[in-house]
């Protein structure tokens, strides 16, 4: 089988890899290499490091903090994903850990400052999965316009890799876009066809418009997303079967959560302790929309209000969360969100996932942050199945 060569382009934890790891696991068939990716978030950076490489270092990491700099002067990177940050701040293990992940991560750096014409394989898949805060209802629906400068506008960077690779006649058989499903909406048509377009120019051709929702790939958790896949083959892929998918079969949330009052073992009273919140007017309110498991003390078990969790985002304390458990912890009776635990599961990912990722000592708000910002494995691995077949058809 040949390999699929893939980049990932705005890489958060590495949802991609997660997938394409599992196919690999049950086939050969399934047969890839990652030559690059591309992400400034340090907190990602450092989470995919311990995801997908949880053993493994780099032997003779520079001791000195001046040297590290050295070693990282060209990249640009995030402490909150958003604004430029002088790592020259960061402790002397801190830079360490940096720069080891970016290392075995093979970051290439920020989207705006990289290109992949240097890259020693060719790309047969590029993944771009580009900020969704300006084209979210949940955000100031600012838009993707070319120049506009807004984080969602930074699709139009992967334009800009495209033709760079055009010219050294490197363009990608496949391209994949996520984003949310509100990139499909009437205030987005606009630059979303003028992006169709752009790609048609380079030789692309669209498979239908996708909006997949978790629940029909066996997690459950009511999150639809848009999803793009294009490819310059004769033919677009038949995407079809993804399309025709339905809840069905679609396993309880029940068991995703540790729900349990009577049997209070660790890790998970902690966990939900951590993810309990005080009671107040606000989340009185968000527990009337949110409710998703009460506590029957006549029957003793607890109640659940449906059998999914609703989207996980990343702050779970909000007016519309993913869903709120009735909860007497260590702030007496109250609520608690998903533990960030359960968050993983409801997002494909493994426990050992989460506990590497847990390792970092990173704060419940700041795992929410990169668990609610990724993609469901499970969908993943599903779009890549198809890509795979295209690929090794030969034609």
């Amino acid at each position: 089988m040949k390999t699929l060569r893939v980049f990932e382009a705005f890489a958060g934890i590495g949802a991609q890899y997660s997938a394409l790891k599992n196919l690999a696991r049950r086939s050969p068939h399934y047969k890839f290499k990652v030559v690059g990716i591309s992400e400034w978030f340090i907190n990602a950076l450092l989470a995919y490091k311990n995801i997908h490489f949880p053993q493994q270092t780099i032997k003779g990491v520079l001791e000195s903090k001046d040297q590290l700099l050295e070693e990282l002067k060209g990249f640009t990177f995030s402490w909150d994903s958003v604004h430029p940050y002088n790592i020259s701040k960061l402790k002397l293990e801190e830079l360490q850990a940096l720069y080891v992940a970016n290392k075995l991560s093979k970051n290439l750096g920020s989207i705006s400052e990289i290109s992949l014409c240097n890259l020693k394989d060719k790309v047969d898949l590029l993944i771009y999965s580009f900020p969704c805060q300006d084209l979210s209802t949940g955000g100031k629906t600012q838009g993707m316009t070319q120049g506009s400068g807004t984080r969602s506008s930074l699709i139009w960077e992967i334009k800009r890799i495209l033709l760079d690779l055009q010219k050294k006649n490197r363009l990608p058989t496949y391209l994949l876009m996520e984003n949310v499903r509100a990139i499909f909406s009437d205030k987005n048509r606009r630059d979303l066809n003028l992006w169709k377009s752009f790609l048609e120019s380079m030789g692309y051709k669209q498979s239908q418009d996708m909006v997949l929702d978790a629940r029909c790939f066996g997690i459950p958790q009511d999150r639809q997303r848009a999803f793009i896949l294009s490819t310059r083959k004769a033919n677009p892929i038949d995407v079809s079967s993804l399309l025709a998918k339905t809840p069905e079969d679609c396993p309880s949330v029940a068991d995703f959560l540790h729900y349990n009052y009577i049997e209070k073992q660790e890790p998970y009273l902690s966990e939900a302790n951590e993810a309990q919140l005080n009671r107040t007017p606000s989340r009185e309110e968000m527990w009337d929309i949110n409710e998703l498991v009460s506590w029957d003390k006549k029957q003793k078990k607890s109640k659940y209000t449906r059998d999914y969790a609703y989207t996980i985002t990343c702050n779970m304390d909000r007016s519309n969360t993913s869903g709120l458990l009735q909860y007497k912890g260590s702030h007496g009776d109250s609520y608690r969100r998903l533990t960030i635990r359960e968050a993983f599961r409801l997002m494909g990912f493994t426990d050992a996932d989460y506990e590497n990722t847990k390792r970092l000592g990173l704060s419940y708000r700041q795992m929410n942050k990169l668990i609610g910002n990724s993609i469901v494995v499970n969908v993943l691995e599903a779009i890549f199945k198809l890509i795979f077949e295209d690929f090794n058809d030969g034609k």
